[in-house]
């Protein structure tokens, strides 16, 4: 089911213990040389609707949100980005909205890496501030993570998903091709590689700065090495996992709060 199909009247019709609201949230940034800046919004929304052609009864599915928290991309011309404490309350406020509604479980399914500080302070707000959110079920979680994608669990050569990299250029070959430049996909070489940080990968240490100190081009992990068939192997990955979380989501028991 598509939630911005829907009237007020189907809204307070439906049976809220049975269907998942699942709101894509995403980014409008810099993705490097050759993919458009959209990226990350084409490839949740599509993600998200294969969910939704699977679990079309048990899914009610948002319109993607496609401003996210991308300050540290602004240093490329054409991002556009709210800052992370503003993307907060833009959470809190969608989220407060399903519970207006009489939703009980909600599922952020995010594509976008700058989203995830912020979408976690949101929901973790919420719950902590509001008894109605700490009564029902309230998860984020990024579509890569869902399906696990990293070079063991896939045949992409790159170990993770990073940023304009070969995992997500595969994928957009897919989704949208024609968007697509490959003759200038490239990526520079990692600014630090160490055993507690690499500047792609992450590592043990958390270090600040804007993308642009990361990457001369806005691109990273290998981005040369796409292909539309792995493309299509991470996302039939990445709805499948996805579906499955939510199947388990809406067999969820509400937890019980035990007092003396």
């Amino acid at each position: 089911m598509r939630y911005g199909d829907c009237r007020w009247v189907d809204i307070d019709a439906l049976d809220k213990e049975s269907v998942a609201v699942v709101c894509p949230i995403a980014a409008l940034e810099q993705h490097g040389h050759h993919l458009p800046l959209l990226t990350d919004t084409y490839l949740a929304t599509e993600v998200a609707e294969r969910v939704e052609g699977v679990l079309s009864d048990k899914v009610l599915l948002t319109p993607t949100l496609w401003v996210g928290a991308s300050d540290h991309h602004l240093d490329f011309p054409g991002t556009i980005s709210l800052p992370n404490s503003l993307y907060v309350e833009v959470i809190k406020n969608v989220v407060r909205c399903f519970v207006s509604a009489g939703f009980r479980r909600i599922l952020l399914l995010n594509g976008h890496g700058g989203n995830i500080a912020p979408g976690t302070v949101a929901i973790t707000e919420l719950a902590n501030q509001c008894d109605e959110v700490d009564g029902l079920l309230l998860a984020l979680s990024s579509y890569w993570d869902l399906a696990g994608f990293s070079s063991e669990t896939t045949s992409l050569e790159t170990p993770m998903v990073s940023h304009a990299c070969e995992y997500e250029t595969s994928m957009m070959l897919v989704v949208n091709g024609e968007t697509v430049h490959p003759d200038e996909a490239r990526a520079g070489d990692p600014v630090i590689d160490s055993p507690f940080y690499h500047s792609e990968l992450g590592g043990r240490a958390t270090v600040a700065g804007r993308f642009h100190r990361l990457s001369p081009t806005g691109a990273m992990g290998s981005p040369e090495l796409a292909t539309p068939e792995k493309g299509e192997e991470l996302l039939t990955l990445a709805a499948a996992e996805v579906v499955k979380f939510i199947e388990e989501f809406l067999g969820w028991d509400q937890r019980v709060v035990l007092k003396p």
